[in-house]
């Protein structure tokens, strides 16, 4: 967009790219424009806007449950393991969170503040319009569900209604629409089939990533109910208390009914959906923080009520402990040894504390245990953070000797970043003719009968792909590789050779 000078077409590779929204793209292309085409302008688009949400978090969360449970609630939100390392990545996701947050907590305050309703109801709009531009119809979605959900089991009537809604559909319609509206102009069909058909409904029906849509997903909410507890981590103790304290009655606290409808009828709208990825569950990160807050809040003031809490609160402290423990010794794992026992001791002293009833102490040791990981990694494992995090190293490699003529062959995932970072152009390696989801207009050598004819034809390449895929590729005596394979991360680059064919005498 910026070398274009179009900063109304989405591209990709010089193609128009209609797999997301405008909003994210304009961040990015005015993040290039002020800071240059660098990994901290991409990055600021996503960081920004996670810690802006950490801040209303804390804001609405100081009327809504009480200075001291609002500040615990956006230490759990900002120290979380998935939301630190995610705030980290180029996603809409990050973005979409702070609206989705900012529409049902406007929604709030206009159910609480009645002198002034139809502001809020307003700000709920002007967020929901700005998340559908975010990320598209999911944020609507998302918020409507937690509204009727919460307005159903609290038996209260919406407060949506009145002049105030058609003044809030007007704002939300005077920001979402204009874009949408320009580009069915431009594209027709071509746009509307793209992204509302192939990126929006093809996603609810069909999995993007088939691997991610097994059977039993479906029960219970297990995918997303773990990731959730999994990435609260350290405050996986805390989110256990805050479901327990869910079970015995949220009906009885307003406050907990409002939070987990907005879980529960997000968790449910994900299961429904076949494709599954941990991103598409971030914005639940929020109302889970914030019940765990509201349970760190009371673990302060009265202690464990029940033996039961205790038990659970103990229990969960302790499989946290194990599960960085054998972290630690998985394969992938063990370049961050040095930082993941620097979490595991935080986790120890936290339970020491949690055993002497210090509770400040032990929430400060969960804390700094997040704290310890990534700054650890960002310390002692810095190079593994980047072979396995980024395309730059396998690009660098790529480059190293070449003169410009033998071309860069890469998988379907490496294929945007070491284009990227090399400007060169690049191939596509898979065993399909359209390995994407969304198609690029990228030229693809597909099957192993096609590389050969490429390696043949250009006699060297330059090639990436994953570990896995490995073996798949090697499986032949029509190409041949000079040396082994250098290994960044889970990637392989090697320059595969077409082997000399024999002088007749």
């Amino acid at each position: 967009m910026v070398e274009s000078g179009d900063w109304v077409t989405p591209q990709i590779f010089g193609h128009p790219q209609f797999e997301k929204p405008i909003f994210f793209y304009w961040l990015t292309a005015a993040a290039y424009k002020i800071f240059g085409e660098t990994e901290f302008a991409a990055r600021v688009p996503a960081a920004l806007p996670a810690t802006l949400l950490v801040g209303l978090v804390y804001a609405f969360g100081v009327g809504f449950m009480g200075r001291r449970a609002a500040l615990l609630s956006a230490i759990v939100l900002a120290t979380g393991i998935e939301y630190a390392i995610m705030s980290r990545l180029m996603l809409t996701d990050i973005g979409l969170a702070l609206f989705i947050a900012g529409a049902l907590f406007s929604y709030w305050r206009a159910m609480e503040d009645e002198a002034h309703r139809t502001r809020w109801i307003l700000l709920h709009f002007m967020f929901g319009g700005l998340a559908a531009l975010m990320k598209g119809p999911i944020g609507s979605i998302a918020t409507l569900l937690a509204i009727w959900s919460f307005s159903w089991v609290m038996n209260r009537r919406s407060v949506l209604r009145g002049p105030a809604l058609w003044g809030g559909l007007a704002l939300y319609a005077a920001i979402a629409v204009p874009w949408y509206a320009v580009m069915l102009n431009k594209f027709g069909w071509e746009f509307f089939n793209e992204f509302f058909i192939h990126e929006n409904w093809d996603r609810l029906i069909r999995a993007e990533h088939p691997t991610n849509n097994k059977w039993y997903f479906a029960y219970g909410f297990l995918y997303y109910i773990g990731l959730l507890l999994g990435g609260s981590l350290p405050w996986m103790p805390a989110v256990a208390l805050a479901i327990n304290r869910a079970v015995q009655g949220i009906r009885n606290d307003p406050r907990l009914a409002f939070l987990w409808c907005w879980i529960i009828s997000s968790v449910i709208l994900l299961t429904i959906a076949r494709s599954k990825l941990p991103s598409y569950v971030f914005y639940v990160f929020v109302p889970v923080a914030m019940a765990a807050g509201l349970a760190l809040d009371d673990l302060l003031t009265h202690g464990f009520r029940t033996a039961r809490d205790r038990r659970l609160f103990f229990g969960f402290a302790i499989l946290q402990l194990v599960v960085v423990l054998c972290a630690e010794q998985v394969k992938v794992a063990r370049p961050f040894a040095t930082p993941a026992l620097a979490m595991a001791a935080c986790f120890a002293v936290a339970l020491v504390l949690l055993w002497r009833k210090q509770w400040t102490g032990m929430i400060v040791a969960n804390a700094a245990a997040t704290v310890a990981l990534i700054g650890g990694a960002l310390v002692f494992s810095v190079d593994h953070v980047e072979q396995y995090s980024s395309g730059r190293p396998v690009a660098r490699a790529m480059m190293e000797g070449q003169d410009g003529s033998e071309p860069l062959l890469a998988g379907k995932f490496l294929a945007r970043g070491i284009h990227f970072y090399t400007h060169q152009p690049v191939w596509v390696l898979a065993n399909k003719p359209q390995p994407f989801w969304t198609p690029h207009p990228l030229p693809v050598v597909a099957g192993r009968d096609a590389l050969h004819a490429f390696v043949e034809k250009h006699g060297a390449v330059r090639l990436t792909v994953r570990r896995s895929e490995w073996p798949f590729w090697l499986k032949s005596k029509m190409i041949a590789a000079a040396g082994e394979p250098q290994w960044f991360g889970d990637n392989a680059v090697i320059r595969l050779t077409a082997p000399k064919k024999a002088v007749p005498e």
